[in-house]
């Protein structure tokens, strides 16, 4: 599995560094220790981590929309276990344009 991220182009190195590696995480029980310690690592509060997660969009590379190609745009971690049992996925941009009525 690889992540695709997307930066603000204003972001520096440290700060998609911070990125990168809130979404290392990968256990089911210990996000909020994750998040902790990501927080005393780079010296920052909660509410700048999550405003600079804000700044960061992820990608799974290996699931795309049946009918665009778009690739599954993660909000947390915990949506990658959820999209990997997916057969099949189509993004909400193809089905708001089709009314629902997309038959792949």
């Amino acid at each position: 599995m690889s992540l695709i991220f997307v930066f603000d182009p204003v972001l520096n190195d440290i700060v998609k560094d911070v990125c990168r590696e809130y979404w290392l995480y990968s256990s089911p029980n210990n996000y909020i220790a994750h998040v902790e310690t990501l927080c005393q690592s780079y010296g920052i509060s909660h509410s700048v981590l999550f405003s600079t997660l804000a700044k960061c969009q992820v990608y799974l590379d290996d699931i795309h929309c049946e009918y665009c190609g778009h690739p599954y745009e993660l909000d947390v971690p915990a949506d990658i276990p959820y999209a990997r049992r997916l057969e099949s996925w189509l993004c909400e941009g193809c089905i708001i344009f089709s009314g629902g009525q997309i038959n792949v």
